[in-house]
């Protein structure tokens, strides 16, 4: 009964958040966004510190130093900016910010589409990837994704909601026939997003990132490796001006799933370095360690 109750509190709490942020006028997203953003930093403790220390690891730098303390208030602040934009988006798509793709980003994904099997489109935590989907939907590419179910049903029936009306299919993780439908999905001409920057409770392997061998999942690869499916990595970032810049390019991946998910991961590493701030760094990415440091 208190669960029931504490879901019940936070599921009411959270809609009335998304009613009232998404009346925020859009001159005001970005300075509002950014104080949540701040607000969180301050109180989320137990994240602050995973990120601080997850940082200074990657950056190999004291998790004192002002650089990482810097980026981790930077990274809640990109994260309170887009949990804005995103309500925004709930409340009316017409209220998406703006988003550019660069013609060689369009053209990477229209080559792989024309390939006729679908496209596995890798991406990662990284800016706002519920805007780029829901632009490239807008768009008229037939975007889907594979996503984790919340603890809560009615979370999750939120989020169909938001990416139903944005024109994004979902399938979900772990759901009888998922794997069907996602080769379904690519024989159909669909672009396939998948995320593979997070360790997770499904098929993976461990490949570098930043420096230390990390549990990533092999799904993607598999999957683009068996249907015979083209394979983009593409993420977004946010600009100075508040709009969004999605980069999106082609990628010949080995026959060899681990090798594909260490040259995927690689693509995605190399843009999390170029823009820190924009990443989940909270995430217990290191989590999983191979056998021989458990054994060790």
């Amino acid at each position: 009964m208190r669960r029931r109750l504490k879901n019940w509190l936070i599921y009411h709490a959270i809609r009335m958040a998304l009613f009232a942020v998404g009346l925020v006028p859009r001159r005001m997203t970005l300075a509002v966004g950014a104080g949540l953003g701040r607000l969180a930093h301050g109180l989320a403790r137990g994240e602050r510190a995973r990120a601080r220390r997850h940082l200074a690891l990657a950056l190999d730098l004291p998790e004192s130093a002002a650089r990482v303390r810097a980026l981790c208030r930077g990274v809640f602040v990109r994260l309170g900016q887009s949990a804005v934009e995103v309500c925004r988006v709930c409340r009316d798509p017409r209220l998406a910010p703006k988003v550019r793709i660069p013609d060689r980003s369009r053209a990477a994904l229209d080559e792989a589409l024309a390939g006729g099997r679908g496209v596995v489109f890798v991406t990662g935590h990284l800016g706002n990837w519920e805007i780029m989907a829901h632009h490239l939907a807008s768009l008229g590419y037939p975007i889907s994704t594979v996503a984790k179910e919340s603890y809560d049903p009615r979370f999750t029936s939120l989020m169909d909601r938001f990416r139903g009306r944005s024109g994004v299919g979902v399938l979900y993780r772990g759901r009888p026939g998922n794997a069907v439908g996602m080769v379904r999905a690519l024989r159909e001409g669909s672009v396939l997003g998948l995320f593979i920057d997070q360790d997770t409770r499904v098929p993976g392997a461990f490949v570098p990132f930043f420096g230390r061998m990390a549990f990533t999942p092999v799904g993607a690869a598999v999957l683009a490796l068996r249907t015979g499916a083209a394979v983009v990595v593409g993420s977004t970032r946010r600009l100075g001006n508040g709009s969004h810049l999605v980069e999106i390019e082609g990628l010949r991946i080995p026959a060899d799933p681990e090798a594909a998910t260490a040259s995927l991961t690689a693509v995605l590493e190399r843009r999390i370095r170029r823009h820190p701030t924009q990443w989940v760094w909270f995430h217990e990415r290191w989590k999983t360690r191979p056998p021989c440091e458990a054994g060790a």
